[in-house]
């Protein structure tokens, strides 16, 4: 049996008091540095950090527990240390480009669901809660006291889990059924409350707030949108960087919350298609000039490595996937 790309991907940073700049460097590296195995000299990532306001201890400190984590791993030649992404498998990246940049796309359902019900001691509160987020990552939505649902056949994520959660579960706290339908007389109502579907969407709508009025400006020119005036090129791609990094952050909170539903279930007016639109036309755009801010940084601690920079684009994202 094949891993189950969703179950085996871990959690990157998120935004919380002490981690936004993990979080943002996270993002540099995705989207600047895609799948590339070069380290990138530390002070180079401090000075990236400090286009955000991010103090250089700041920096420091969060290389160091973004290292400590395991996502970065530290290099030495003589006083010099470079920073690493740690390699990630073919099915990792794919999860992660489709999750952010494909995820609006419909894909096809033929309407049965996987079930997951669980049974535990009263004493094992622990255990339950472990179980609970288990499953919310894995995007099953809790329909009503123990019982979980998510469309498809997730068979096989919900074996690994029970292989990570080991000898907490035992086999008889599960029952699962695969290719099954829901309980007679459910309806979306329901679906939608089980997945918090109403508090996704106030979310899509205060991410549409804030950046659809940036890629209105998109018409007037990059300029317009950076609040610049033409010629300020060094100054441009800084701020580029600053308002394409911070929209993406907030993107990949959203699609991390987002449990990614056929369409059909969504229901009509789901501000996920408008967000999408918005989110795109800016990131797309701004990516030029945000590439040229980053290699211009790091051009100052290796010029070699700088040459290596790259943006990608919604419009490209297919070009991501790994098929090797």
């Amino acid at each position: 049996m094949s891993t189950s790309a969703t179950a085996s991907v871990p959690i990157l940073p998120r935004f919380q008091n002490g981690a936004r700049s993990q979080q943002l460097l996270t993002v540099l590296l995705g989207d600047y540095w895609h799948a590339r195995k070069e380290p990138i000299p530390s002070a180079a990532l401090v000075e990236l950090l400090q286009v955000f306001g991010i103090t250089a201890t700041g920096g420091r400190a969060a290389i160091q527990r973004l290292a400590q984590r395991g996502f970065l791993i530290g290099t030495k030649a003589g006083r010099l240390t470079a920073y690493a992404v740690s390699p990630m498998s073919r099915e990792r990246i794919n999860y992660h480009v489709r999750a952010l940049f494909m995820g609006h796309i419909s894909q096809p359902w033929d309407g049965t669901w996987t079930l997951v019900g669980y049974s535990l001691p009263e004493d094992a509160r622990g255990t339950r809660r472990l179980l609970r987020d288990q499953l919310r990552q894995l995007h099953f939505g809790n329909l009503y006291d123990a019982l979980w649902i998510r469309p498809g056949n997730q068979l096989e994520s919900v074996v690994e889990l029970q292989a990570n959660l080991g000898a907490q579960l035992n086999q008889d706290h599960l029952t699962v059924f695969t290719d099954a339908r829901l309980p007679e007389g459910t309806g979306l109502d329901a679906i939608h409350a089980a997945f918090g579907l109403p508090e996704l969407a106030a979310d899509y709508a205060a991410f549409i707030n804030r950046w659809e009025p940036f890629a209105r400006k998109l018409e007037q020119g990059p300029e317009a949108v950076l609040g610049l005036s033409p010629g300020s090129s060094e100054r441009s791609g800084d701020e580029a960087l600053r308002l394409r990094t911070s929209l993406m952050a907030d993107w990949r909170t959203l699609r991390r919350q987002d449990p990614r539903l056929p369409h059909e279930l969504l229901g009509a007016g789901f501000p996920l298609y408008r967000a999408v639109a918005a989110c795109a036309a800016l990131y797309d755009s701004l990516g030029p000039a945000a590439e040229a801010g980053v290699r211009r940084i790091l051009r100052v601690h290796d010029e070699q490595l700088a040459e290596r920079i790259t943006h990608h684009t919604f419009a490209a994202s297919a070009s991501l996937l790994s098929e090797d």
